[in-house]
């Protein structure tokens, strides 16, 4: 008997032993940006980009969320959204460390555990932005964030809206821009077609001289 108690706090040891603070990333690549942009339930977006020292900083802006229900939890999750919405099937936090949502310290929390580190939402309307050293924008990095999801839950813990984390560009700051358009100004159509745009009437008054 004795050796089964002594056994058991081997193991209880060993199961503390196995979390650990996670480190201190600065090994984003330059210019690296990310985006979560929400659309449904409620409007904004989250934005990773790398910083002068290579750490993250993250941009939150949301809108539109319910008056009742929070605080408002979000973290970083470790699957995308699946293309029917369901923000269950993102499932746990990133947590690459074993960290705990009961830590004091930010390095001891989960990584994607980003309200429990900086701050939970508490208003319909919520705007921050802070340098988190403990995520990353490096795609072979345990920490990295890209191609994962944002989940934001109501105070019960569940879940509210979710997006994708996906590489930031114009069009995906956007929704107006798109490859093919027309504008008409004065007597010449400018159509753009991607980042080529083509003077119509110029080449019709051109096509007209041939004849």
């Amino acid at each position: 008997m004795v050796y089964i108690n002594r056994a058991f706090q081997v193991l209880a040891i060993a199961s503390f032993a196995v979390a650990d603070d996670a480190p201190v990333k600065t090994n984003s690549p330059e210019s690296a940006k990310y985006i979560a942009k929400f659309s449904d339930n409620i409007e904004g977006s989250v934005v990773f980009s790398t910083t002068s020292n290579s750490t993250v900083k993250v941009d939150v802006d949301f809108d539109g969320l319910p008056s009742d229900g929070g605080p408002f939890a979000y973290h970083v999750h470790v699957v995308q959204v699946p293309s029917d919405g369901n923000c269950t099937a993102t499932l746990g936090h990133l947590n690459p460390y074993d960290g705990s949502v009961n830590a004091t310290s930010p390095a001891a929390k989960e990584v994607g555990d980003l309200s429990g580190k900086h701050g939970v939402i508490d208003d319909q309307s919520y705007q921050t932005s802070y340098i988190d050293e403990y995520i990353s924008l490096e795609e072979t990095d345990p920490a990295f964030v890209g191609n994962r999801s944002i989940v934001v839950h109501f105070a019960n813990n569940t879940r509210l809206a979710c997006a994708n984390i996906t590489e930031y560009s114009v069009s995906s700051n956007s929704s107006s821009n798109s490859s093919n358009s027309t504008v008409t100004s004065g007597n010449a159509a400018v159509a753009n077609y991607g980042n080529a745009p083509v003077l119509l009437g110029a080449v019709a008054a051109a096509v007209g001289l041939l004849i």
